[in-house]
């Protein structure tokens, strides 16, 4: 099971993603769907990354570089 800082789980919750639970080989940890698909997937050796599936089978995915996340105060992770 992939762990999730709790920070970042209950701002995944307050946005309406499910949690998945963290599948090992797939990384999926949360989703929302709609018009869209978003997925939080982490797979084991990869960086975070956001997977939006559009309509058409096509996909968008962001990867989060490391240097990217903030903590609540607004200050980048170490």
């Amino acid at each position: 099971m992939t762990h999730i800082d709790q920070d970042l789980s209950a701002a995944l919750y307050l946005l309406g993603f499910k949690l998945l639970g963290g599948d090992l080989l797939s990384g999926e940890i949360a989703e929302i769907k709609g018009d869209m698909t978003i997925k939080l997937v982490h797979p084991p050796g990869e960086e975070l990354k956001f997977v939006v599936e559009l309509p058409g089978e096509k996909q968008m995915i962001f990867s989060v570089d490391r240097h990217q996340i903030v903590n609540s105060r607004g200050e980048p992770s170490p």
